[in-house]
């Protein structure tokens, strides 16, 4: 998708809005340990961890090491593998409360009849969920959504003046139809359940090394 995203009009617009979205969380993360996975068109700062081109890392299968990352950002990196496998995968490396900022396209938008979401410019559309459909998915783990962000409502034009005619529609869709956009972008937190001692046994915890598991509760 790179090439997609760093040499076509649309492409280079979606890339400046999501952009936009992560270097607005980020701001939140100063000091932390934050990883970029995929996505090499979205450049990030500095303070962020890239795969490099020549390193091969997907996403259902990261090098990292368990609870070793802060914030994991994945730039439609779940539409490129498993979904199952990629959810479990960040998981893995993310420390408790640590965040997964990602974006994805949203196939129920205008751009449901291009020819871009052929597996080579843009993901197959049958690797694509509307954000219900993720939503649903993320349930049965241990991903809680903190914010989420519907972008760009312009039709899947290709060309400079193309842009310019339809930016209209970017106020008119957020007002009218926000669902329908292109694209969306979700902070999600990775929530552990633990063990909170009673106020008389903080004292005594307190003075002394104890070892507690984690459980994930279900409804």
């Amino acid at each position: 998708m790179d090439v997609w995203f760093e040499d076509t009009a649309m492409g280079r617009y979606v890339a400046q809005n999501e952009a936009a979205f992560f270097e607005r969380h980020l701001q939140y993360f100063d000091g932390q340990t934050v990883v970029q996975q995929g996505g090499q068109w979205l450049r990030s700062s500095e303070n962020v961890v890239a795969v490099p081109r020549d390193v091969l890392m997907t996403a259902d299968a990261m090098a990292w090491e368990s609870h070793s990352i802060d914030v994991l950002l994945m730039p439609h990196s779940h539409e490129t593998a498993a979904l199952t496998q990629v959810l479990h995968e960040a998981s893995r490396v993310l420390k408790p409360e640590g965040r997964l900022v990602l974006t994805g396209f949203n196939p129920k938008s205008l751009w449901f009849f291009s020819k871009w979401f052929d597996g080579t410019r843009l993901p197959k559309k049958e690797h694509c969920l509307t954000l219900p459909a993720l939503k649903q998915r993320l349930g049965d783990l241990d991903f809680e959504v903190e914010f989420g962000k519907f972008m760009v409502y312009l039709p899947a034009v290709n060309s400079q003046k193309g842009l310019r005619f339809w930016r209209f529609m970017e106020k008119a869709g957020d007002r009218w139809w926000p669902q329908c956009a292109a694209v969306y972008g979700l902070v999600l937190v990775k929530r552990m359940a633990g063990v909170t001692p009673l106020p008389e046994f903080e004292k005594i915890l307190g003075t002394q090394t104890v070892a507690l598991g984690t459980a994930r509760i279900s409804d």
